[in-house]
């Protein structure tokens, strides 16, 4: 028969299992930040290619320039901006832009004014 442990000796392995937690917290915490640098890492290299990419800027110190000079202009229209279909400007080769539906919703059994 085993003899019962002690309070102590109880008190003592609920803290080695704290710090077990604690350590393993603070692995999982250690992956998430990691994975968001990657990630942001990843979206910095993108975005600053099609920032090459459009504008051939070559450096720094280029990019930070055209960046500075084009703020108010795209703080002004970043709306306007932001609804631009880039698929379809690439292939008609000039800016094309989203185009939100509106539809007209009329309730069964009622006919609209265009269609009686």
């Amino acid at each position: 028969m085993m003899a019962r442990k002690t309070d102590e000796e109880r008190l003592r392995e609920l803290e080695e299992k704290m710090e077990q937690i604690k350590a393993r917290k603070q692995q999982v915490a250690s992956r998430i930040q990691q994975k968001e640098r990657k990630e942001r890492t990843r979206r910095l290299i993108q975005v600053g290619a099609i920032f090459e990419k459009y504008f051939d800027i070559v450096g720094e110190d280029q990019a930070e320039k055209v960046a500075y000079g084009m703020k108010d202009a795209v703080g002004k229209h970043r709306e306007k901006l932001l609804a631009i279909d880039v698929e379809k400007s690439k292939e008609a080769n000039k800016t094309v832009y989203e185009v939100q539906e509106e539809r007209l919703i009329i309730p069964e059994g009622e006919k609209d004014a265009y269609h009686s």
